[in-house]
């Protein structure tokens, strides 16, 4: 039986046949029409009789009818306006034919118009004919070498990476199939000494986590109702399992005619239904499929193929145990005296003494504050899901680049590093967290805050996140999926290098990632785990036959399946609960040990950064006495410390020598600890240019799929490894990013036959091929660069985002931190002045006997005093550090271009208002993104003087609607 993607494609190419076919016979009759009518025009003298004949040409040529001579207007779709055109000509000649003052220039430039329009639409019918030829090359393209006659973009043999291949899938097969042994009563020892530890001074942990417990108790009663799965609860689960790299396209297809069946999803809710009460003989059967597949980083991915049942129970199952678990580690994080916070360290002398010199100032407002409240929302338990339809998105090509393929120190790449990250989505917009922050209560000393709360701006409503009021300030809350958050990682790492090494001198660093979690994790540390948090010996043994999943490759069918004996299934929501309910150990481990410091984590790949060296020393400890009592370990390559320190330090601390040695790396860049900025590694950029070539190489056989390679490859796979441009990268790391995109071209296309410099782009490149297989000559810029539904071929261009950026950004960050020093020093002069003019007043005198009443009351604090706190208080001026925190994590703006109301693009744009379906460029100029205002402006004028208007192709003619679903299917990489 033929796939679903290969009827879906087997559909396309009839619709496309039968459509060029139509396409022909009307592009022939109209050619015929012209020639016609060319010839009669030329025949004749008279300019008013030539434009007689042109006028009636047009109308046979466009298939306008007339009826006794006059024309009957309104029964073509698409040509309004050549109505309109010819309907005045006809009357003006009339006119010309009495009236002598109808110049001959006149007359002129009506035939040049009517002319324009017949060249325009021969122009449409090539576009149109070339856009399904494009299409039929695309859907007939088979993986081979391309011919020796195309044009090629270097002469480098192509290289075989079979071996690395089987290297990669023999170590994933020595981890899987080997069991790890540990002592489980180091696990329990580990736990007890966070959750249940006897002192005194734990009896809040020791209670919430007694909590949590009754909270799984209670989560798992709830599975045991009869009717858990209905139409309902299956759209929700089906529309996940989807959104999964877990299914073949063919499987999602089979999906969606799922989703559209009343019929089925009921008799699928029955057969579920009756699946769950019978829980405890659930079994994966004699085997499951596995494939090996190559991702776009150069890593191999390991995927199961298990039937669509069995995938749409384990989804349900997992995404209800990770809705729960993230509530309740929630719960339990948010539970008073748990998670500790620096701003709890200060001592209460110092908080009268701030109270009664300066007034009350808020906790929540300061940069401390903010930062909690971006790792709770963005990073605290991340990959688990805050509720049932969550989903995080992922363009094709939004991957981390991984460092060990270019190491100098390479080490055969692990199948599970790559399938350890987790679920790759499908772009879906995800609902914004509604958390509302507690108000807590605050002791209050009654003395000089009586009359500082007016001036210090006290606010006693409920804090929350509404005070970070930019779009774009917002996305550092809410992190769209774990690729975006680890991009915020390094904004938020960044700006604490400019504020830490500036105020306190320097900063230590720590990065690592875990060496393929997924497939290395012991069984017992799960179950150990889980046991621990309560789950019940019913749960725990399904949780141990999902894990013990017989498992045998589709590329060795004579081989007996071998039962999994050590790490979970990829791209499963059950991993993610394993994974992430293991490491919260850890992130509770290290908040307790580090008296409130942070670990950054995303999934596996965790950051830490503190001013204070010992600090991470502490940290780094912990985290090698947890991996060694999980049985855990991490990747050297992806593992490294960096020590920031300010220029003008004058007792530098030297690295200690327990923390874990390498650079601190992510993508393409690495962290230079002399500058204190991320930077690009240009080496590594060149071994993905010569990888990105070879992928070009193996597309180049179709155009469609060169492009979609080269979109994925080279505009956003590249783009998202450089990191994403924020204020505290300043102008310089868009500036670089820009002139390496400009070398990645330059490589690519650059070089001829011999070797030299030639002045080939990836329009061109593009541009000599279609001449060279469909022998259209003439090419315009825009047409590679517009939306399918307009015809176009939809090229992405890195440069226009990055362009658009770069006014918006701050040029040099650390100005916001001479400011705020500046407002700082006069916040204090303002406060003394203030207090000193109040020291001899009654009020001061009244509260003598009220509250709390320094020795020094008649000296204002000192500065140091004053600036001891600058993170973990609020200050109450404007400029302070917080709002300078803000601004620095601040992504810019697009600066939008603009469009002449009265000019040809916007005239045009509006000629769109009637089409259906239209994406980037649309009728409403304000409801364009940036990126195709840009594209609108920089091409619309060619484009309409070539085509009359933004169709390159008429609706209707082709499936081009067709084209672009089938275009959004992923990528096939090259092995």
């Amino acid at each position: 039986m033929a796939s679903a993607k290969s009827e879906l494609s087997q559909t396309l190419q009839d619709i496309t046949h039968a459509k060029l076919r139509e396409l022909s016979r009307k592009q022939e009759i109209f050619l015929s029409h012209k020639a016609t009518t060319l010839q009669t025009v030329q025949a004749l003298d008279s300019k008013i009789e030539r434009l007689a004949a042109l006028s009636n040409g047009l109308k046979t040529c466009f298939g306008i009818p007339v009826v006794n001579g006059r024309m009957i207007r309104g029964h073509t779709s698409n040509h309004e306006r050549l109505e309109i055109t010819l309907a005045n000509i006809d009357r003006f000649l009339k006119q010309a034919q009495y009236d002598p003052s109808i110049s001959p220039s006149i007359m002129q430039r009506w035939q040049q118009s009517l002319l324009s329009n017949l060249e325009m639409q021969t122009l449409k019918y090539e576009f149109a004919t070339l856009f399904g030829q494009l299409t039929m090359e695309w859907l007939s393209t088979k993986k081979g070498p391309p011919p020796d006659d195309d044009v090629s973009m270097s002469e480098e043999p192509e290289q075989l990476p079979g071996a690395e291949k089987l290297e990669s899938r023999k170590q994933w097969e020595d981890a899987v199939f080997t069991p790890l042994e540990l002592d489980t009563d180091e696990i329990e020892l580990l736990l007890s000494e966070l959750f249940q530890n006897p002192s005194k001074d734990a009896k809040d942990i020791r209670v919430a986590f007694k909590e949590l417990q009754r909270k799984v108790q209670v989560f798992e009663e709830s599975l045991t109702y009869s009717r858990l799965f209905s139409a309902s609860t299956l759209r929700w689960t089906i529309s996940g399992l989807m959104a999964s790299d877990l299914l073949t396209e063919e499987k999602r297809t089979v999906l969606k005619d799922f989703l559209n069946n009343a019929i089925i999803l009921d008799e699928l809710s029955d057969v579920l239904n009756m699946r769950m009460t019978a829980l405890d003989a659930w079994s994966w059967g004699t085997e499951v499929p596995i494939e090996q597949r190559r991702q776009l980083n150069g890593t191999y991915n390991i995927y199961m193929h298990e039937d669509l049942i069995q995938a749409i129970f384990l989804q349900y199952l997992g995404v209800k145990w990770s809705v729960f678990f993230k509530s309740a580690f929630t719960e339990f994080r948010k539970a008073s005296g748990v998670w500790k916070s620096p701003g709890s360290n200060i001592p209460e002398i110092d908080k009268s003494r701030r109270e009664f010199f300066l007034g009350y100032r808020s906790p929540k407002h300061s940069v401390q504050s903010t930062r909690e409240k971006i790792y709770q929302k963005g990073y605290f338990v991340s990959q688990l899901l805050d509720y049932e339809e969550q989903d995080r998105s992922l363009d094709q090509g939004e991957e981390e680049a991984d460092f060990a393929q270019f190491s100098a120190a390479q080490v055969p790449m692990q199948t599970a590093a790559s399938q350890s990250y987790g679920r790759k989505r499908t772009k879906q917009t995800a609902r914004k967290s509604t958390t509302v922050w507690p108000k807590k209560e605050r002791c209050r000393s009654r003395g000089a805050a009586v009359f500082f709360e007016e001036e210090a701006g006290v606010d006693e409503g409920e804090d929350s996140d509404d005070d970070y009021d930019t779009d774009n300030g917002r996305e550092v809350f809410n992190p769209k999926n774990p690729m975006d958050a680890k991009q915020n990682l390094l904004h938020l790492l960044a700006t604490d290098i400019l504020i830490k090494t500036q105020l306190e001198g320097e900063l230590t660093c720590f990065r690592s990632k875990y060496d393929s979690l997924n497939p290395d994790l012991s069984h017992a540390t799960i179950h150990a785990v889980l046991g621990f948090f309560g789950v019940s010996e019913k749960w725990l043994g399904f949780f141990q036959r999902f894990l013990k999943a017989p498992l045998k490759f589709i590329d060795d069918p004579h081989a007996e399946p071998r039962q999994r004996q050590r790490g979970t299934p990829g791209a499963h929501v059950l991993s993610d609960v394993f994974g992430e309910s293991i490491l919260f150990c850890l992130d509770f481990m290290i908040n307790q040990k580090t008296e409130g410091e942070l670990l950054w984590r995303v999934h596996d790949d965790f950051w830490f950064w503190s001013s204070n060296h010992q600090t991470c020393v502490t940290a780094w400890n912990a985290i090698q006495r947890f991996n060694k009592t999980m049985g855990i370990s991490l990747d050297p390559l992806k593992t490294g410390t960096a020590q920031v320190q300010h220029k003008a330090t004058k007792s530098p601390t030297s690295l200690d020598p327990a923390l874990p040695p390498g650079q601190v790396r992510w993508g393409m860049l690495y962290l230079n600890p002399d500058s204190g900025h991320f930077e690009i590694d240009q080496q590594m950029v060149d071994s993905h240019v010569e990888e990105l070539n070879r992928q070009l190489k193996d597309q180049v056989r179709s155009v469609f799929g060169w492009i979609q390679a080269w979109n994925s490859y080279a505009t956003t796979f590249f783009t998202s490894n450089f990191g994403k441009p924020a204020n505290c990268f300043g102008r310089k790391h868009v500036d670089m990013m820009l002139a390496t995109h400009e070398r990645i071209q330059r490589v690519v296309f650059s070089l001829d036959a011999e070797g030299g410099k030639s002045d080939v782009s990836v329009i061109q490149f593009l541009r000599d091929i279609i001449c060279q297989r469909f022998n259209i000559t003439s090419v315009p810029d825009g047409y590679f660069f517009l939306p399918i539904e307009l015809g176009g071929l939809e090229l992405s261009s890195p440069f226009i985002q990055l362009v658009g950026l770069r006014d918006s950004l701050i040029e040099d960050p650390t100005t916001l931190l001479d400011k705020f020093l500046e407002a700082e020093r006069d916040a204090y002069a303002s406060a003394k002045v203030r207090y000193e003019q109040r020291l001899n007043s009654t009020q001061h005198a009244a509260i003598h006997n009220q509250g709390f009443y320094p020795d020094d009351a008649h000296t204002f604090i000192s500065f140091e005093e004053y600036i001891r706190y600058r993170e973990l208080l609020g200050y109450g001026f404007t400029g302070e550090l917080k709002e300078v925190y803000e601004k620095l994590l601040q992504r810019p703006e697009q600066q939008h271009i603009e469009c002449d109301p009265n000019g040809a693009v916007f005239r045009e744009l509006n000629q769109l208002s009637g089409h259906q379906n239209l994406r980037g460029i649309k009728s409403n100029w304000r409801n364009m993104d940036a990126y195709w205002k840009w594209v609108a402006e920089l091409y619309g004028q060619e484009i309409i003087d070539r085509f009359g208007g933004f169709n390159i192709v008429d609706p209707g003619l082709l499936p081009i609607g067709m084209v672009s679903l089938f275009r959004s299917g992923r990528i096939q990489w090259q092995e």
